[in-house]
């Protein structure tokens, strides 16, 4: 049965109270000269402060009972969070806003327009902007992309599926009826997101990858723009090197996607060449590395020096010990492609 046509608004929020009035005053001041059929569902992923009762009051001093809903995930993870709110929502498109995002007030009706006019539209993202609660650090510019911020293409419209880019799912909307068909089938990905004090990284990655999989295109206008929240405590330099860990250790275990996409229904003997082949070129880049920085370690900035070692490290590291994971997940591509 076809979905109805309208957008709900999904935010996935983790002890989120003293960060949300910002965010829902964004969704709930959304000004729209069509009629656009939405709603808000807020997933509280296991919170320990007062969140479920401040984003009652909000929704409730805003007039927005008719619209909004709040709903409890008790397994914490960022993927947990996401598919609760994926099996909660009743339209046809999903929008992720994270509960430090806040969307300009054309947001949606910017978006409900290209949704409509382009049926091949799978995942539709727009453009962060930082908003810093303290000063910008001075690195923050060079390496602003892991932060969710910034142009995600650098052309308007269909991304590439040859180019490896990817969206954020922060400000991104999803075709519900496409993911829930890999769920319904028993599917499970293999990335659970933010868990705790855990950064892995690679489940909205993941989720484009399975919309790429079921032949829609992944899009991305600047005209749909938010602002990122940046708190003071996510602007070190250590937090960001855990960034970037997390996410450079996410790329073995999404490389059956990458796969898939690039071959045509790819054999076991194919994934195994491969992987092999990826295990030792990210073995050898980090092992030059190490050798080049020893050798002469004034070819490397200081910043660079300290995300080479964490980066190419984390990435041998991963695709050393993740053959398994991702064969299985191979398996598990290769069964769902049968039914999507």
């Amino acid at each position: 049965m076809a979905l109805p046509n309208g957008i709900s608004i999904v935010i996935c929020t983790y002890n989120g109270a003293k960060r949300l009035r910002p965010t829902l005053l964004s969704i709930f001041s959304q000004q729209t000269t069509v009629e656009i059929p939405w709603e808000l569902i807020i997933v509280d992923n296991a919170s320990t402060d007062d969140t479920a009762e401040f984003c009652r009051n909000m929704i409730e001093s805003n007039s927005f009972e008719n619209k909004s809903k709040i709903v409890f995930e008790s397994r914490q993870g960022c993927n947990h969070a996401r598919l609760k709110g994926l099996q909660e929502v009743q339209y046809k498109w999903l929008l992720f806003c994270d509960d430090d995002n806040h969307l300009y007030p054309d947001y949606l009706e910017k978006a409900w327009s290209i949704l409509n006019d382009n049926e091949t539209i799978g995942v539709l993202g727009g453009q962060g902007i930082p908003l810093f609660e303290d000063q910008k650090p001075d690195w923050f510019d060079k390496y602003s992309k892991s932060f969710a911020v910034g142009s995600q293409s650098k052309k308007e419209g269909k991304i590439s599926i040859h180019s490896k880019s990817q969206l954020y799912s922060a400000g991104s909307f999803f075709r519900k009826e496409v993911l829930i068909k890999y769920y319904d089938n028993n599917y499970s990905t293999i990335m659970v997101g933010p868990n705790g004090k855990e950064l892995t990284r690679g489940e909205d990655t993941e989720w484009c990858l399975m919309i790429q999989l079921a032949d829609f295109d992944l899009w991305y206008s600047s005209e749909l723009k938010f602002y990122h929240y940046m708190s003071k405590e996510r602007m070190t330099w250590e937090y960001y090197l855990k960034l970037k860990t997390g996410i450079a250790s996410g790329e073995s275990r999404l490389f059956p996607y990458y796969l898939f996409l690039k071959s045509n229904k790819p054999s076991y003997t194919k994934f195994l060449f491969r992987y092999t082949q990826s295990l030792l070129y990210h073995n050898f880049i980090w092992l030059q590395f190490k050798i080049r920085s020893l050798i002469k370690p004034s070819r490397y900035s200081l910043d660079e020096l300290s995300i080479g070692k964490k980066i190419n490290k984390a990435k041998a590291t991963a695709f050393n010990k993740d053959f398994i994971n991702a064969l299985l997940q191979f398996k598990s591509i290769k069964k769902i492609m049968q039914s999507i």
